[in-house]
């Protein structure tokens, strides 16, 4: 199977002790999340084009991934991470004025698109914290300042 890693990324050792690869873009807001005690268990620093890359890099269909998909997601970065710990960055950056009406007023230009999946058994064990990339900058400046 072909390599999925579609960006540039940095092998970073996640306080777990495990090594983890983060796209390069996301590397700072990381290692700032993990500074104040925040967990990931996923990112993105666009997953449109990620989602493009690994269909255009793979012989068999994704099972997601469709046009659709791919162009709703261009130019979002996702951080996924356990409900209690998106929850608490949620209410860190809705105490922030950069990120206060992005993450408290759904839907609107710049705004954050934050979910939980819902699964047979109930809610997922992880929320899904889509933004748009060009916040990335924004936000690693709004966690430092915490």
């Amino acid at each position: 199977m072909p390599d999925p890693t579609i960006h540039p990324f940095e092998t970073l050792t996640a306080p777990t002790g495990e090594r983890v690869q983060i796209d390069q873009d996301m590397t700072p807001v990381v290692r700032e999340l993990w500074a104040l005690g925040l967990m990931t268990t996923g990112c993105c620093q666009d997953v449109g084009e990620a989602t493009a890359g690994v269909r255009a890099k793979r012989d068999k269909p994704l099972g997601y991934g469709g046009d659709g998909f791919i162009d709703y997601h261009r130019g979002w970065a996702l951080l996924k991470m356990p409900i209690p710990d998106a929850m608490r960055l949620t209410y860190l950056l809705a105490e922030t004025p950069t990120f206060s009406d992005r993450v408290r007023q759904p839907w609107r230009p710049g705004s954050w698109r934050m979910n939980v999946p819902l699964e047979p058994d109930g809610l997922g064990d992880a929320a899904l914290l889509h933004f748009p990339s060009q916040q990335i900058h924004e936000l690693v400046d709004a966690l430092r300042d915490q």
